[in-house]
């Protein structure tokens, strides 16, 4: 697969599985641990969630998203990051109200209107680290180091002076 199929379709299927599915795992249990901490009233944990949770929710697409294109996982993946935290708020948002879970997903909630939101901000940071991502990438072929993994560097004997 050529270097331009690896940064934009995607060479390693289950490394990009692996980081979507992590980063909505991490993204999923640190709001879960607010939710819990805030019914809980634990201070030191309501605390932690309430620096860690809005810096998954819109500074960290953009990072995953670098490494991902780096790691040539393709556009797709790179960009679902950026909706993770949107699906996951929602998803926790349907279940608690679901559930009964108090202080999640009251009527008044403009839920597609904070979804939307989300996903346009994750959408956007995921997009400008994908592109920081390809280019480092291709800049680091153009100097010689990283490759495609596909064995750029092999002898095939065509190459003659």
């Amino acid at each position: 697969m050529t270097t331009t199929e690896a940064l934009l379709i995607g060479q390693r299927r289950r490394l990009a599985l692996t980081m979507v599915g992590g980063f909505a795992g991490v993204v999923a249990l640190s709001l879960v641990v607010a939710i819990v901490a805030d019914l809980a009233d634990v201070q030191s944990a309501a605390a932690l969630t309430d620096r860690l949770v809005p810096l998954l929710v819109f500074y960290a697409p953009a990072p995953v998203a670098a490494a991902g294109a780096y790691a040539r996982c393709g556009g797709p993946a790179c960009l679902t990051v950026g909706v993770v935290p949107a699906g996951v708020f929602a998803a926790l948002v349907a279940v608690g109200s679901v559930f009964g879970v108090p202080g999640v997903g009251s009527g008044g909630d403009p839920l597609a209107g904070v979804t939307w939101s989300f996903a346009l901000i994750g959408l956007s940071g995921a997009f400008v680290g994908y592109c920081a991502g390809v280019s480092a990438a291709l800049l680091a072929d153009i100097a010689g180091f990283g490759g495609d993994g596909e064995g750029d560097d092999e002898d095939d004997g065509d190459d003659e002076l």
